[in-house]
Order: C-alpha cells, then sequence, then structure tokens
C-alpha cells in the first residue's frame, strides 16, 4: 500500500481503491431527443438540424416573386428582391430556419430550434398569428401542398425521422414514409402528384418520388451519404436541383424527373453551393455558398445554366433599433487574449459571430464563437449575457450589458488561467479533429488557427478520411501552417479501413493508399489487405499510426466472454510498440481505452497513448477543438510538431479532457525511469471541474484512491510506495459523475478525465511476471474474438496477410503466456 503524508493542501488517502469497469458508457450521446435507428446520434444533430449563420442562408422565393425569405442571425428576413433591403420578421428566443411558402403566399412555416427540440410553425403572414406544430420528437423540414391543405413535415415521433402528413383545417395528421434512419427535405410537386424527399441511410443517400397517384414510392438520384443534401422542385416543370458533392466542392445538379439517370451539373469551378431553392418563375435558382469568413452569402444561376452571381443585401432593417457592443479579452495581466466566447440575449437567442463560423456545444447547448481579444457585435437594442474562456484551464468569465440604440457599449472580460503549459514546459496538441467532412463550411487549413488561439492549443493535426467514392482534403495531406502566436496545423490523414479499426497517421507527408478496406466496404482491387501496410506506410514517412476512439463504454473490454474492439488493433499493437493507442477522445471511454491500453503496457509495450477530440470543424455543431489533448513535456528543447510527436512516442506527457496532471517518482516523470523499491511520489492536479477521484495506478491495478479537488483547485499530494522489480506506473483522475448532463465550461467532455503517460521500473519496456500473464492471457483472448470476427465477415474470401499477422500476434502472446 502507499502510505500518503500531507503536503500543502493534501487529504487522506480513501483507504479502499476502487474500479471503474463497471461504470455505464458515459461519453456523449444525444442533446436533442433520441431518434431509435439512429446509433450514432452526433451525426443525426449535425448532418440534419438548423444552424447559426450570421450571412443569410435557406432560401425561399414567395410565389409572387418579389421577396425572399431566408435565415440569418438565428431568425428570418424577408428581402425585396428588387431592392436588396432585407427586413426582420421573427425575433424570438429560438433558432428559426428552412421556411417554405404556401402557394398563395400567405402562410410561411419553418423550423425553430430552442436549443434542445425543434418544433414546426406555421406563420399567417397578415396577422403574424403562429401555429406550432410538435411533439415530444424531433421536428424540420416543412412544405405545404400544392392545395395547401396540408403541410408534409420530418417528425421523430414514430422513433425514427419518418415523413408525416398534417391537416390544417383539423390537426389530423398521418405517417407518409417508414424507412430507416432519415427522411427529410420534402418538396412537393406542382399538381400535386406527389413529393420528392430525402432518405439518407449510412453510407449512401437518395433522392425519392413518392408518386402519389402511382403509389410508388422509387429511388432518382444515389449519392455516397452528402449530410448537406437538400433538394427543390421546379415550381411548374418536373425539374429538380439538388446538391451534391463532387470532389471537395459541393455542386448544383438538375435531374429531369422522368428520366433521373441523366443529370446535368449546373455550377462550375470551386462552388461550394447549399441549399437550392427555385425562384417564382422556375427561372433561376438562388443558393448559398460560405464565403472566405465562414459566414454566408446569397447566390443566383439561371437554370439554363450561366455565371452565378451574387445576390447582396443592400440593408438590414431590424425589427428595433441597434446599437453596438464591443467585448475586449484579456488575461489576468491585462493583456488581450483570444477566447470562445457565448454571447445571448436577455431572452436566451444566441448571437452569431460576424467574421467567422458560429459553433454549437452539443454537451452544455450553447451556441460559441472565437474572437482574438477583440470584437464588435452590431445588436439589437436589450440586454446580453457574455461568457468567455481561454482554453480547459481557464475560469469561465461573465460580463453583462445593455445595448442602447445608436450608441456604442465597451465590456472587458478577465480571464482567470489556472494553469499555464508553455510556464510548466509544456506544449498541448490534439492530435485527431477533422479540418472538412461535408459541413456547413468550407475550411482551409489556417481557419483552424483562430480557433487554436481562443482554446490555448498549440498543435493540431486534422485528418483527411474518406467517403468511399471520394476522398475529402486529399490533395492537402502533409500541409502545414503556423499562426503568429506560433500555433501549428499539420494536415494528417485518417484511414478507415473499416472493422480493421480506423487508424490515424499523425504527421504523416503524403496519404496512404488505398484509403479504405474491409468486407462491407465497397472493393476496388485485392480483398488481402490488412492495417500492417498502414502502420509500416506511417514509419517511412515519419508519421505517428495509432488507432482512434477505439472502445466505446467504460467496462474493461477484455472482461467480456466474447471482446470487441477494432479487428486488428491487438495484434498491431502486440507487434509493434510504436502503433500508438487513442487514449481520450470524445466519443469513446478513456477509462475502457485505458484498460486496454494497461495490458499492452503489462506484456513490456511501450504504446504511446494519444488524444484527440475528433470534432469536424467544418460542421457547426461541434466541440471545441483541444476538448481532448495531450500536454508533451518540451525538456528544454524545440517545441514544433515534429518534436512535441517524439515526445508523445516516448511517452513524455498526460492525456486529458480538461485537468492538468503532473505526476513524478523517485524523481523520474512519464517516459523516464525509476528504480525498484521504496520511492517517493508526487502528483500535483489542476482541474476548472470538480475531480471525484485520484488514483495511483501500478501495472493495471489502481492501489490507492486520493479524494478529489473542487473546481478551479490546484492540490498537490505526496507518498510513498513500494514498486515491484518490474512494469510501469501512473496516476490518474477523474469524474464519471456527469453522465447525461452538462458540465460546464470550459469543458465539453462529458467525462472529466486525466491521465499521465508510465513510468517505468527499471527499463523501459519492463514487466512483471504475475502481470505479464495475465495480460497475455486477456490480449490472447482478445486476438481469437477478431479473428473468428474477420473469418465471419470474409467468408471465403482468402486473407492471407491477415492470417500471417495474427499467426504471428499468436505466437509472440503464447510465449510470453508461457514466460518466455
Amino acid at each position: 500500500m502507499i502510505s500518503i503524508r500531507p503536503a500543502g493542501i493534501v487529504t487522506a488517502a480513501i483507504a479502499a481503491s476502487t474500479s471503474l469497469t463497471g461504470t455505464a458508457f458515459a461519453q456523449w450521446t444525444n442533446h436533442y431527443p433520441k431518434v431509435d435507428d439512429f446509433g450514432h446520434q452526433v451525426y443525426l444533430e449535425q448532418y440534419e438540424l438548423p444552424f447559426l449563420s450570421h450571412g443569410p442562408v435557406d432560401p425561399a422565393p414567395s410565389p409572387d416573386g418579389e421577396t425572399l425569405a431566408f435565415a440569418a442571425d438565428g431568425w428570418l428576413w424577408l428581402m425585396d428582391i428588387e431592392t436588396g433591403i432585407a427586413t426582420q420578421l421573427t425575433d424570438g428566443p429560438g433558432l428559426d430556419a428552412r421556411p417554405r411558402w404556401s402557394g398563395d403566399g400567405t402562410r410561411l412555416s419553418f423550423v425553430r430550434d430552442t436549443g434542445d427540440d425543434t418544433a414546426i410553425v406555421v406563420r399567417d403572414m397578415d396577422s403574424g398569428e403562429e401555429t406550432l406544430i410538435n411533439s415530444p420528437k424531433i421536428e424540420l423540414d416543412p412544405e405545404f401542398s400544392a392545395d395547401g391543405a396540408y403541410l408534409f413535415y420530418t417528425s421523430g415521433q414514430s422513433g425514427t425521422l419518418a415523413l408525416w402528413r398534417h391537416q390544417l383545417a383539423s390537426g389530423t395528421e398521418e405517417q407518409v414514409t417508414d424507412l430507416r434512419s432519415v427522411e427529410r427535405n420534402a418538396r412537393a410537386l406542382s399538381d400535386g402528384s406527389g413529393l420528392v424527399y430525402l432518405h439518407s441511410t449510412y453510407p449512401a443517400s437518395s433522392l425519392r418520388l413518392r408518386d402519389f397517384m402511382a403509389g410508388t414510392d422509387e429511388s432518382l438520384v444515389d449519392i455516397n451519404l452528402p449530410p448537406l443534401l437538400s433538394a427543390d422542385i421546379h415550381p411548374s416543370e418536373r425539374t429538380l436541383v439538388y446538391t451534391a458533392p463532387q470532389g471537395d466542392d459541393h455542386h448544383l445538379m438538375l435531374v429531369d424527373l422522368d428520366r433521373p439517370g441523366l443529370t446535368r451539373q449546373l455550377t462550375t469551378g470551386d462552388a461550394y453551393a447549399l441549399t437550392p431553392a427555385f425562384s417564382a418563375d422556375g427561372s433561376s435558382i438562388y443558393y448559398v455558398t460560405p464565403n472566405d469568413d465562414q459566414t454566408f452569402g446569397l447566390q443566383r444561376i439561371a437554370t439554363a445554366g450561366g455565371a452565378s452571381q451574387a445576390v447582396s443585401v443592400t440593408e438590414w432593417e431590424y425589427s428595433s433599433e441597434t446599437g453596438t457592443l464591443t467585448i475586449e479579452t484579456v488575461n489576468d495581466e491585462g493583456d488581450a487574449v483570444p477566447a470562445r466566447l457565448s454571447v445571448t440575449r436577455a431572452d436566451g437567442h444566441a448571437i452569431a459571430s460576424p467574421q467567422g463560423p458560429s459553433y454549437f456545444d452539443p454537451q452544455n447547448a450553447r451556441w460559441y464563437f472565437y474572437s482574438d481579444g477583440d470584437v464588435s457585435l452590431d445588436l439589437p437594442a436589450g440586454s446580453y449575457d457574455i461568457a468567455a474562456v481561454h482554453g480547459p484551464l481557464s475560469l469561465e468569465a461573465t460580463a453583462s450589458a445593455r445595448i442602447r440604440s445608436g450608441r456604442e457599449t465597451s465590456r472587458t472580460v478577465s480571464i482567470e488561467q489556472l494553469w499555464d503549459a508553455s510556464e510548466a514546459g509544456y506544449v498541448s496538441a490534439d492530435h485527431h479533429i477533422h479540418l472538412n467532412a461535408d459541413g456547413q463550411h468550407r475550411m482551409v487549413l489556417s481557419d483552424l488557427l483562430p480557433l487554436m488561439a481562443g482554446e490555448d492549443l498549440d498543435q493540431a493535426a486534422p485528418m483527411a478520411w474518406n467517403r468511399y467514392s471520394r476522398q475529402v482534403d486529399e490533395f492537402i495531406v502533409g500541409d502545414r501552417v503556423q499562426g503568429d502566436n506560433g500555433g501549428v496545423a499539420v494536415q494528417s490523414q485518417e484511414v478507415r479501413s473499416n472493422f480493421h479499426g480506423h487508424v490515424g497517421l499523425i504527421g504523416t507527408d503524403e496519404p496512404f493508399y488505398p484509403w479504405f478496406f474491409g468486407p462491407s466496404t465497397p472493393r476496388f482491387g485485392s480483398a488481402d489487405r490488412s492495417n500492417a501496410e498502414v502502420t509500416a506506410f506511417a514509419k517511412e514517412h515519419g508519421a505517428l499510426a495509432t488507432y482512434v476512439h477505439s472502445i466505446a463504454t467504460h467496462d474493461d473490454p477484455l472482461a467480456d466472454e466474447e471482446p470487441r474492439m477494432p479487428m486488428e488493433l491487438i495484434a498491431d499493437t502486440v507487434l509493434d510498440n510504436t502503433v500508438g493507442l487513442e487514449l481520450v477522445c470524445m466519443w469513446t471511454s478513456p477509462l475502457g481505452t485505458a484498460e486496454l491500453w494497461y495490458r499492452l503496457l503489462n506484456i513490456g509495450q511501450a504504446t504511446p497513448a494519444t488524444s484527440g477530440t475528433d470534432m469536424m470543424s467544418d460542421f457547426s455543431r461541434a466541440p471545441a477543438i483541444g476538448t481532448a489533448r495531450v500536454y508533451a513535456r518540451t525538456d528544454g528543447g524545440a517545441a514544433d510538431f515534429d518534436s512535441t510527436l517524439d515526445q508523445v512516442r516516448a511517452g513524455k506527457s498526460f492525456l486529458s479532457t480538461g485537468p492538468a496532471l503532473l505526476f513524478e517518482i523517485g524523481g523520474a516523470q512519464p517516459g523516464e525511469t525509476v528504480e525498484t523499491g521504496s520511492q517517493d511520489w508526487s502528483l500535483t492536479l489542476t482541474s476548472a471541474h470538480a475531480l471525484d477521484t485520484v488514483e495511483i495506478v501500478i501495472n493495471g491495478e489502481v492501489v490507492d484512491t486520493l479524494e478529489g479537488i473542487s473546481a478551479g483547485q490546484t492540490r498537490t499530494y505526496q507518498g510513498t510506495t513500494d514498486l515491484p522489480q518490474g512494469g510501469w506506473i501512473a496516476a490518474r483522475a477523474h469524474d464519471v459523475g456527469t453522465a447525461g448532463g452538462g458540465t460546464g465550461w470550459p469543458s465539453m467532455a462529458a467525462t472529466r478525465f486525466a491521465h499521465s503517460s508510465p513510468v517505468w521500473i527499471g527499463t523501459v519496456g519492463s514487466t512483471e511476471n504475475q502481470s505479464q500473464q495475465a495480460a497475455a492471457a486477456d490480449l490472447l483472448r482478445g486476438l481469437d474474438a477478431s479473428q473468428a470476427r474477420y473469418e465471419d465477415a470474409y467468408g471465403e474470401t482468402q486473407t492471407p496477410m491477415l492470417d500471417e499477422r495474427f499467426a504471428q500476434a499468436r505466437e509472440k502472446l503464447q510465449g510470453l503466456l508461457q514466460g518466455d
């Protein structure tokens, strides 16, 4: 046992050690009402729900051709098409989006998003009276029938996002479709004979035609899972326009409903065309595209073809007078500091960024954006609340302001920093995010720098990824950008090889091919593939190969009778100690993943632990970059990207969703060695959030549990322990009591967690015999289960490369089990 002696504000150790292997999964699952048949609802909320933008989105021309309705700043606006003057229509606390007109122009229907649910609103344009169509589930995408008697919309009330038909006079309704996953974006044919709608089910989407007369429902166009797919029907002809991915772009495509096999690309060049809508006479199509600053602008293109033209808003007429709010964010010394900001009106309406993307925090249900330290907002008169943070080790700072008509108001917000990584000799990195994944924005590497600065993050490795029929960001793999403050982003790659296991190539200078493979993916060439090819490629190109988002639950994956994990993970990490394991990720459990990592350490594999948020920076609904990160020691040397990656490889680091955890024993820090026998240790923990448990771990066993700390506290613990003849020791801290609820800023993680890399006993890779044999036995069971899975999945297909790889891993583990 470890004896604890007081040091500073140390509390006594809790005698009983604890195990969390039986704790239920506590990572992010869903914020909006759950849809039963959607496994990863994070994708549904990212892909299908409305988003907040300072510029206009969701254009909807009125039937008389005089007015264009659209969403901007979370409200609906009516723009006079001739003059360009936009007049504010709605002014409530929710986010209003996706307007659609009735055929006679007397009513406007739209989606209202309250931040935790959505509903359909039907507004009478003469009286302003609003009628709500809502259920306890998600509602989306209204569309009037041709005769105006019905409203088609999407609802999750049956458990899946299906199309429903609501009779406006009586309120009676019926379910129209019952397919898997998502049906939305209904568009009624002008003659009332049917609907075109979107059906998305992984890994593909389709536009379907439901013919009321013939009683048929058939696919018109199949597309490779474009999250932002939307379409519109010509007001008088059987012509469909939709937006579809082509390479790294999104183009407008035209389809003749009677000959859907033939399509015509309407936009050209590097277009990123979203939310198309035909003009009243069908002669042109309105759409939006993200600007360079990642707000949005309106475009128009003739249906017959030609060049696109910008449609400018010449004047914004708010429903009330406006003033200006300037927000300055400073540190303890009063110096300007970049920040993450959330600005809300007193009624809760979120304010969009005028100079960059606006994001939604899915854990705490807050819209946010970034400032370089000084931002000015033109706002309707009223009271506003401001919240600001600068990274996970700052305390949330708040302020309020009252905006008066025609006046300028300034607020300086001082953010307290609890711990400075640079001063402590550490560099921070998020080694798994995505730059572009078909989200609302079209990002370039330099767009990440303001986000990183606001989160006090030094380095990021956005990973290009595949969509089966195409690779996103394929031709920028290896590119690097550096900001004025030293922040560095290096375009990397994620090889998404089906259930073989996704492997991140952190810092690769060029992409690996093939980008995907596996028994259930489209096959282009030989099926005899292995992630061993990926990890070998990483070595050749100076990259760190790491298995990402591997273990979903807090449970020990190797305690199951039939362990389930990425299929090649055990073979690759057992045979190659340079292959990393992503210990901390937003969508998986660090506690469950740690149990697997401990087995690898116990057989002498110095497996590098990595950390990545796996956020998609081009989507509006995403956790902050750096929510999961690694802190690597500089040891007085260079802090560039490659040097930091070397320190991560060497285990000179700790992993975190927020807290800072510094551990030392016998004068040795993580990645170093300590002699066996009695050794003094020290642990310093700092966290913006409360942590209920602090633990010392030796060879995978929690040998002592210490009392946690309160929010905003730093605590130093000291003790003495007798180390065994071999193996490793580490420290970790966590709080899993936040499952199902918000954690509060600055964190966006469901599990507050930090873990040091190991200090090795005697030599790096040393082992303790009993722990080694137990780990080898567990890993063998996991290897057997993985082999059974791949043999079943591949069936008659020959896989000699996999067979040989598994045979080698089995031979090594059997030797360790026998004490060889």
